[in-house]
């Protein structure tokens, strides 16, 4: 088996594995509710019913890569409603720096590049480290820098780092 066989049967190892971890413990009541009416009504809906203080939640424990809470973010992610999707979006980038394999497997491929970049509260000098300690991560991890879904992050991550507001210049001499 090559090697990159064997990093997309791990990544999709980690994507069952991620499956069946976002199950929900009985003691989550909310995420359980949350669940269920996203199942029935869809993200669109389920985004527009959520309270603030709700929504923070969630974030928050997505940030923490609660796995429950990061499959519902991606989930809900998906919604049409522009101001919930990029909240959920924002926890998410949070929780790729710390579960970018879980993250990674849950979303789509198309979604990874606005899933792999900076957050907004970042400062130039934070997200040059940030973005360069998350794309030593990938290449360090054995499943991900040898997949599509980590080198398409990857990649986001070093386009971010190249081309926007992160790149310092020197004097010139």
């Amino acid at each position: 088996m090559t090697r990159l066989r064997r990093g997309a049967a791990a990544l999709l190892l980690l994507a069952a594995q991620a499956a069946g971890a976002a199950t929900l413990a009985p003691g989550e009541a909310l995420f359980a509710d949350i669940d269920q009416r996203l199942a029935a009504e869809g993200a669109d809906r389920v985004n527009a019913g959520l309270d603030a203080a709700t929504m923070a939640a969630l974030h928050r424990r997505a940030a923490d890569c609660e796995l429950a809470a990061v499959s519902l973010a991606v989930r809900l992610g998906r919604g049409n409603d522009t101001r919930a999707a990029n909240a959920h979006r924002d926890a998410l980038r949070s929780a790729t720096g710390r579960c970018a394999p879980f993250v990674l497997a849950l979303a789509a491929p198309d979604e990874i590049p606005r899933l792999c970049a900076s957050l907004d509260a970042w400062g130039p000098a934070q997200t040059a480290r940030e973005l360069r300690r998350r794309m030593a991560a990938i290449d360090a991890h054995p499943v991900l820098r040898g997949t599509a879904r980590g080198k398409a992050c990857r990649a986001a991550y070093l386009y971010e780092l190249e081309n926007t507001r992160v790149v310092l210049k020197g004097k010139a001499r």
